[in-house]
């Protein structure tokens, strides 16, 4: 029943602010709904037996298509609990900067989204999985279609269109596994248990793993992020950049590795060039742009290009290492749009051209964006260090060319996000206006995110040891179905 109460927490909450419309309150109370998902998330982690699966949750629905509502989880769905979990307070707390109409439908489709991803993070059957996965997809829409920027009728239905076309080959994979039980299920047990010819395999790969590679996304199928993040509201940037992302990531582990293991070998080599390709390919990119959220938008798409790669290494680093960076990478891009938010608000753009000298107006702002940004080029004792450098090292172990373009992917971060922050902060005070610095809000928001990034970088432990038992059962049947 914990479970459910997951799931209905912020649904409820949901519900309620769309049928009352509060104005005033809408914001405290979807905070309130976050701060108790939170609650549950960390009862669930406090009670977890690492290496253990649990499915609390088990009803018939539709037997005789094998649809089942299935709740559980293992280490890593619990991740990925926490990940959401932790996350959406912040995502909510940043719209109490923003001049928002109607934010009880803003908030309201806030807490759908974070439901139906908990309903991603904890199904146990695919075809719920894949219901989960097509309904966050619904909140999302709306927010950007009613709440974005420029152009955003043109980006969200390009947007929709790519998530579609990948939703319906997901289906049609999904659709053809299930037919080859006997008796018809569809629950993971089961579909992982599947021995399916080597040349089905090799096929199947990309009608399973292509509606994930869009949702990541990787290159060739990146085309509608950039465009989608920048004139996405920040909180739907924050959604897409720091959860919705990770649905890619988690839908590989629990599909494309155990139902098609022949085809993740046949294919690993391509699809970790084609990553490591984009990582590189984005990383150069953002360092060309003139606004801050865009290269922020290409910069989240070269680390994405790195998870990906790193995990389909194969192997204990990589796998691990994409799963800590995931994390990292969540509360990074959150950080990064709050700072991106934070600095619009006072100068009124976000053009990197247009500011400049911002240090000597805004000392603390300068320094909780310095903080952030050593996360995001990986220095040692930050959390994005860790993931990193597992990644370096499960490539390493299968690749030394491959290693070393993942390296380079950071040498070119690290230098777009320090001239970045010097277009930015540095230089002479160009600014003959007065400007707030950061106050108690941007404090309380940014602080405990970087908080996170420090403390998770001197001590990975929680979140390795959460992920280490699941990661080698896996590695374990990969070695004896290759």
């Amino acid at each position: 029943m914990v479970l459910l109460a997951l799931l209905l927490i912020p649904f409820l909450t949901a519900l309620a602010l769309m049928a009352t419309r509060p104005t005033n309150a809408a914001r405290g109370i979807a905070l309130l709904s976050t701060i108790a998902s939170l609650g549950v998330v960390l009862m669930l982690w406090y009670s977890f037996v690492p290496g253990q699966t649990w499915t609390p949750v088990q009803y018939d629905w539709v037997p005789w298509l094998g649809l089942r509502f299935v709740l559980g989880y293992d280490g890593i769905s619990l991740l990925m609990l926490l990940l959401t979990a932790v996350v959406f307070p912040f995502i909510i707390g940043a719209g109490y900067t923003q001049k928002l109409q109607h934010p009880s439908m803003v908030n309201a489709l806030l807490l759908f989204t974070q439901s139906f991803l908990f309903g991603v993070f904890t199904a146990q059957n695919a075809f719920l999985f894949y219901i989960f996965y097509e309904l966050s997809l619904v909140p999302v829409f709306f927010l950007l279609l009613y709440w974005g920027g420029e152009r955003r009728r043109a980006i969200t239905v390009r947007f929709f269109i790519y998530t579609l076309l990948g939703g319906l080959m997901l289906l049609f994979g999904l659709a053809y596994c299930v037919m080859q039980t006997s008796p018809i299920s569809s629950d993971f047990a089961v579909l992982q248990t599947l021995h399916l010819p080597a040349n089905t395999q090799i096929w199947l790969f990309w009608a399973l793993f292509l509606a994930f590679a869009i949702k990541l996304p990787i290159f060739p199928f990146h085309s509608w992020q950039p465009d989608t993040y920048t004139m996405a509201p920040l909180q739907g940037t924050m959604v897409l950049g720091g959860v919705m992302l990770k649905m890619g990531l988690y839908g590989i582990l629990k599909f494309v590795f155990p139902i098609v293991p022949v085809g993740v070998e046949y294919w690993r080599d391509t699809v970790i060039w084609l990553s490591l390709f984009g990582a590189l390919y984005a990383g150069i990119i953002a360092f060309r742009q003139q606004d801050l959220k865009r290269l922020v938008a290409y910069s989240s798409l070269s680390h994405v290009g790195l998870l990906c790669a790193g995990l389909f290494a194969a192997n204990t680093y990589g796998i691990s290492g994409s799963l800590y960076q995931a994390f990292a990478h969540a509360i990074l891009v959150v950080s990064m749009l709050y700072i991106v938010g934070a600095l619009k608000e006072r100068t009124g753009t976000s053009e990197l051209g247009a500011m400049g000298g911002l240090k000597g107006k805004l000392p603390r702002l300068a320094a909780l964006f310095f903080l952030v940004m050593v996360n995001a080029i990986a220095l040692p004792l930050t959390q994005s260090f860790v993931g990193e450098w597992l990644m370096f090292n499960g490539l390493w172990q299968l690749n030394g060319w491959m290693a070393f373009a993942a390296v380079a992917t950071i040498i070119v971060g690290a230098v777009y996000m320090l001239y970045a922050y010097q277009r930015a902060m540095l230089g002479p005070d160009r600014w003959k206006m007065d400007m707030a610095d950061a106050g108690r809000n941007d404090h309380l928001f940014l602080v405990p995110l970087i908080a996170i990034t420090l403390v998770l970088g001197f001590y990975p432990a929680p979140i390795l040891d959460l992920v280490n038992g699941p990661v080698q059962q896996m590695l374990s049947t990969l070695t004896a179905l290759y």
